[in-house]
């Protein structure tokens, strides 16, 4: 019994811990995943963003009237598995999914939008960063 009272103790102060250094990371928005998007710019993302018209269909942070409510909010992107259900959340798996997303997924609403290499760059890293 006093065992399993120090197993469960330990393992709750190890959830503790991790919770509050994931906790941390959020709160200061470091940008870490912001840096691995070589060569991309956030100030021209959030640009790339408005002239696409990404806000019709998805709310995000930052753009204004970006209160679309067709696909899903792009709040916290970082913290996401996947992007569009498919496709693993990288920088790189991003930037694809945003140049060709029906490439990954043929029955998405997000439509092909005829996104550069450099604009999915920067669209990328302004959602990382915000």
């Amino acid at each position: 019994m006093r065992i399993l009272i120090i197993t469960l103790s330990l393992g709750i102060v190890i959830f503790l811990v991790l919770a509050g250094l994931y906790i941390r990371e959020s709160d200061h928005g470091d940008g870490h995943l912001t840096r691995m998007v070589n060569g991309g710019n956030p100030q021209q993302g959030r640009g790339a963003i408005i002239r696409h018209g990404c806000g019709s269909c998805h709310v995000i942070a930052g753009v204004g009237k970006a209160s679309g409510r067709v696909g899903p909010k792009l709040l916290e992107i970082e913290h996401q598995v996947y992007l569009g259900g498919v496709v693993p959340n990288t920088p790189d798996g991003m930037i694809q999914w945003v140049r060709e997303p029906r490439g990954f997924s043929p029955e998405t609403a997000m439509p092909d939008l005829g996104v550069s290499e450099q604009e999915a760059r920067d669209i990328a890293a302004y959602l990382y960063e915000n």
